[in-house]
């Protein structure tokens, strides 16, 4: 049996803090774990290690005590430490961490050996501590391009789309996804290359821990297409990134991971970021979450621009000009933790068949049913919809249950 039939970790509702252990969090790290475990989230992801999109002798990518390592493959024992006492710090919040070893063109940098001993003081650090592990974020990522971050870059200066300021994030965003598109084909040899050496690594980590092991890919990749060896992974693992045009794959992938297989768990890494091109707000996080959750999601991860990068409108700003002070304030959070509440709490992970219907391509209906004719119904869209079954009317925009049905907005009705 793999380790993803056997997974039995509770179902989460996670942040995304990939900046969370550098010294661009340390003002806000304490605040913002004590507002997150308030609002009702249980998770937190971060690297433990170099974040993304930044060279590793960068500034932005050190902590206080420094960055995890250098160039010359020398581990800051010191940095390790501080990593520990902030997961400890969590952990008393009721806080769980996923904790990302590295970013996927980083073994590059390391060497597969290094980043095997990378991981091992990881998991002598922190295996105590109530943690999970991703091995790494965006496996397939700068395939045939890894140095071009080095020593000291971001990519706000690599992306060709980014020296043409008047561009909106959205084309920016759109440049980015063509670029990598066009070269893929080019660079098959070398992603078999970096497949085999995270399938090495991976191999190395299962022996070294009974924690849930999870792996971060590419939009339009599966975990199970990334490694050679996915029986070592806890979960099946998407990224369906911040594009518009990926809304439909917020239920489907789920629905069909859970149908090809039903004792397997499904997590999507990384859904569309609020506020990311300046875009996706409450609406869509909504949306996301119980299109997700009701197509068979196994546990959501959350995603605001200004918290993943602690941005302050300028680093990293091609993505968006929200800041981490903005993306602290919005409300989104709240009514994500009672909608988990509400779905965890009731059981609906149960109710095992799930049907999903639409018109003209967008969804108008998803339902999940238990044995017993107890049914859970979401409705994207109230003024798409003549029929609503009989029951209790929860409104997930305002976190509340209602007496009555909306004209328009999302809804949810549990019938009994």
């Amino acid at each position: 049996m793999s380790r993803v039939e056997k997974s039995n970790f509770d179902s989460f509702l996670c942040d995304t803090w990939w900046y969370g252990l550098t010294h661009r969090f340390d003002e806000k790290f304490e605040a913002l774990a004590k507002l997150r475990a308030r609002q009702g989230f249980t998770t937190v992801q971060m690297v433990v290690g170099v974040p993304p999109e930044v060279g590793p002798e960068n500034p932005n990518a050190s902590s206080g005590v420094g960055p995890a390592w250098n160039l010359k493959g020398e581990f800051n024992k010191e940095y390790l430490e501080c990593a520990r006492e902030k997961v400890k710090y969590l952990n008393s919040l009721g806080l769980s961490v996923i904790v990302y070893g590295a970013w996927g063109q980083q073994i590059e940098w390391l060497g597969e050996k290094r980043m095997r001993d990378w991981w091992r003081e990881i998991i002598k650090t922190l295996d105590n501590l109530d943690v999970m592990y991703c091995l790494t974020g965006e496996s397939d990522i700068w395939i045939g391009e890894e140095r071009r971050l080095l020593p000291d870059k971001t990519t706000s200066e690599l992306n060709i789309v980014n020296s043409l300021p008047f561009l909106h994030p959205r084309l920016v965003y759109i440049g980015r996804r063509l670029i990598n598109l066009v070269t893929a084909p080019f660079n098959e040899g070398e992603k078999i290359e970096r497949r085999k050496k995270w399938s090495g690594v991976l191999s190395l980590v299962s022996s070294l821990t009974d924690k849930p092991i999870f792996i971060h890919v590419l939009p339009n990749q599966t975990s199970r297409q990334v490694v050679n060896n996915p029986q070592f992974l806890d979960a099946i693992t998407v990224q369906t990134g911040h594009d518009i045009d990926t809304r439909r794959l917020l239920w489907e992938l789920p629905l069909d991971s859970i149908k090809a297989n039903p004792d397997s768990c499904f997590i999507n890494l990384e859904p569309w970021y609020e506020g990311i091109t300046d875009r996706f707000g409450v609406e869509d996080q909504l949306f996301a979450y119980w299109a997700s959750m009701m197509g068979g999601a196994h546990s959501y991860c959350y995603g605001a621009h200004g918290i993943w990068n602690a941005g302050d409108g300028i680093f990293l700003a091609q993505w968006g000009g929200q800041t981490m002070e903005q993306a602290m304030k919005l409300k989104t959070p709240y009514l994500l933790g009672i909608s988990h509440r509400l779905f965890v709490n009731s059981g609906f992970a149960n109710y095992r068949t799930v049907r999903a219907e639409e018109k003209d391509g967008e969804l108008t209906n998803i339902t999940r049913l238990d044995n017993k004719g107890n049914s859970v119904s979401y409705f994207p869209e109230a003024d798409m919809v003549r029929n609503f079954p009989e029951g209790e009317i929860f409104l997930p925009l305002h976190g509340e249950f209602s007496k009555g049905l909306p004209k328009r907005g999302q809804v949810v009705i549990i019938s009994k």
